[in-house]
Formats: C-alpha cells, structure tokens, sequence
C-alpha cells in the first residue's frame, strides 16, 4: 500500500481528521491548525521535533492532500508542529482557498 492512500472522508467540524505515518508506522490524528506552510497535529504522545512525517487529509472542499513534512516543535500531551516540505502548488493554493 503506498504511503500516499486514500484518506476516505474524514472531515469533522473544527478539526480535520488525517493519516500521520511516521517511520512506516501510521496512525490517525486531528488537525487542529493549518495553512499552507505549516500544520498542528494533535497528539497525545506526539512526533518529536526533527522527525519526517506523511500526511494525508482531505480538506471540507473534497481534496486530498498528502505530503510529508518535518516536525519542528512537539508537546508531549498536547501534539507537533509540522512544516510542509514538499506541497505541492494545487494543494497549496487549495489550502489557501480555504483560509482566503
């Protein structure tokens, strides 16, 4: 299965629902804070800061992201901060669309 499958409908109010993979290992998470550059996962014992993440989420609108990302910052109890590395320019403007 590759690390980029479908997310499937996921899309709760005031968060949205996400596959987080971390070193072959997956698990579902929140998103609770997101924007084109940088995104907060919530997590009870979270990615800890320089570790290389997969997301895949699908936003309100229907699209599907996937992308990986490097935590930059982890709160045990509370979750980490992840910064896209390589998001691509459709979902980054999707993205946008929806905080614009």
């Amino acid at each position: 299965m590759s690390a980029c499958a479908p997310a499937g409908d996921r899309v709760e109010i005031n968060f949205l629902r996400a596959r987080c993979e971390i070193e072959g290992k997956g698990r579902d998470c929140r998103i609770l804070d997101l924007n084109s550059q940088r995104v907060f996962v919530d997590s009870f014992v979270p990615a800890v800061t320089g570790t290389t993440v997969t997301l895949r989420f699908r936003l309100p609108n229907g699209h599907q992201v996937c992308t990986s990302g490097l935590v930059t910052d982890h709160k045990f109890r509370v979750g980490f901060s992840v910064n896209f590395i390589d998001l691509s320019t459709h979902d980054r403007e999707q993205i946008d669309n929806l905080n614009g």
